[in-house]
This record gives structure tokens, sequence and C-alpha cells, in this order.
């Protein structure tokens, strides 16, 4: 619950455009999921997600894309290769990679979030 609570505090500061001050917290968080749930829990990639999101948003691209494809791993592994939260973590990667330049893995990640979130019956 603490890392819950956490989370949810990194996301206020990420809403408010304090990267800083919400990847400490989203750490923090990260270091309490892995400890109480284990490493491979659907939670360590929600907050690896958190991590690469706040890094993307400081133009941190390759680092993000570093914990994105460590969070899609989890995420596949916890919750199923179709499950809508891959999906979720398939756009972001493809946002990251469009601003990188990848135009050619930014749409392959978009076209398999629309796949997952068309088999899941979200679109």
């Amino acid at each position: 619950m603490e890392g819950d609570f956490l989370q949810a505090i990194g996301d206020v500061y990420y809403y408010q455009v304090k990267m800083e001050e919400a990847l400490s917290i989203y750490k923090k968080a990260l270091k309490i999921y892995r400890k109480t749930l284990g490493p491979e829990s659907a939670k360590v990639g929600y907050a690896l997600t958190s991590i690469g999101s706040a890094l993307k948003e400081q133009g941190k691209c390759e680092k993000a894309m570093e914990k994105y494809e460590e969070a899609l791993a989890m995420r596949r592994d916890a919750l199923g290769a179709e499950h809508p939260v891959v999906a979720e973590t398939l756009y972001y990667m493809a946002i990251c990679k469009e601003k990188s330049g990848d135009h050619g893995g930014a749409v392959e990640c978009v076209r398999e979030a629309h796949r997952i979130f068309t088999v899941s019956g979200l679109l």
C-alpha cells in the first residue's frame, strides 16, 4: 500500500511538471514494489512505466525506452501479451520513438497497441 501512495504522489508531481520530484518518488515506489511484491509484479511494471514517462518528458528518450522495455516485458509476463496495459506501454514507447526520430519503430508500436486494443474489445 505504501508503494501505491508514493506512486500517487509521484503522479501529482508529474502533472505539475515537476519531473525530478516525480522521478524521485517513482523510484521509491519501485523499490517498495520490488521488495514487497517481488521483482516481476505488474506494479513493478507500472512504476517502471511511470519512470519512463517522466524521463521522456525530460527529453531523455533513450533512458525512457530502457524503462519502457523492462516494463513491457514484465507486464507481458504478469498480465499476458494481449492485456490493454501492454498496449498502453507500447503506445508510450511509440511516442518516445517518434521523439527520437525512429518513425518506423513508432509505427510498429502503435500498430501493435492498436491490435491489442482491438482484440481486447476496447476499440
